[in-house]
């Protein structure tokens, strides 16, 4: 007969320490991970932005200075910003932001939206600067490149959804889609990412189809980094010198 050593194994305890040892790592790692998954698609928001900045400049030079409307109607349907500038994107894909692509669905806040608008958006506008008409009011006139005098500190498009207030005032409110901060274009053509505090609060998304329950959109406050925009909640207004 012959006899067989058996080989020292785990015991329970070594094996519940090692899985606590590894639960720990993950807590710590995990949203270390989220974190650099966040900054990463917050690269390419800055670089959707950067493009769409100048594809509006583009516009603009093509239409005497001229920044597009945000909004008009015509026969076709609602004819948006997103669409005007279009032709010099050609790629649906730069109106959306990776960390929320479907942040807003166009034809649910306008109705009915003229062919070839891109379905969903992520970005919103600065209703002083891309001026709506043809509802109904008094004609604006478009705000120009030239009485932008401090470009470098006037935002054009941004991290944003629509709410609706409790007046049924509409804003274009800022979303902290990346790791507590927003990105947001400018007339001179830079993009960056700018700070918010959250402000504890959420308004209704606006919307115009009867059919479609609105959802809770979170309010955040623009931080320093704003600049001008500093204690808003939406990047709306022209500063002036």
């Amino acid at each position: 007969m012959t006899s067989r050593t058996l080989k020292p194994g785990f015991t329970l305890i070594e094996l519940l320490v090692v899985i606590a040892i590894i639960a720990i790592l993950a807590a710590i790692l995990f949203p270390v991970f989220a974190q650099a998954r966040e900054k990463a698609r917050q690269t390419s928001c800055l670089s959707n932005s950067k493009q769409y900045a100048t594809a509006i400049l583009m516009y603009a030079q093509d239409y005497d200075e001229a920044i597009p409307m945000s909004v008009y109607p015509t026969a076709t349907g609602v004819v948006t910003f997103y669409l005007a500038i279009d032709p010099y994107v050609k790629n649906k894909q730069v109106a959306v932001c990776p960390s929320e692509p479907q942040a807003m669905k166009l034809v649910d806040f306008f109705g009915y939206v003229a062919p070839n608008t891109p379905d969903y958006t992520s970005y919103g506008a600065n209703l002083d600067l891309f001026v709506a008409n043809g509802f109904g009011g008094p004609l604006i006139p478009c705000p120009t490149l030239a009485t932008t005098s401090r470009s470098a500190e006037t935002v054009m498009t941004y991290d944003a959804n629509v709410t609706v207030g409790a007046n049924m005032d509409r804003s274009v409110s800022v979303q902290a889609r990346h790791n507590d901060s927003f990105v947001a274009n400018f007339v001179d053509g830079h993009a960056k990412s700018i700070k918010v505090t959250d402000t504890k609060t959420t308004a209704l998304q606006f919307l115009v189809l009867p059919n479609v329950t609105p959802r809770a959109i979170k309010i955040y406050k623009i931080g320093a980094q704003g600049g001008f925009y500093k204690d808003m909640t939406e990047c709306r207004g022209i500063p002036q010198d």
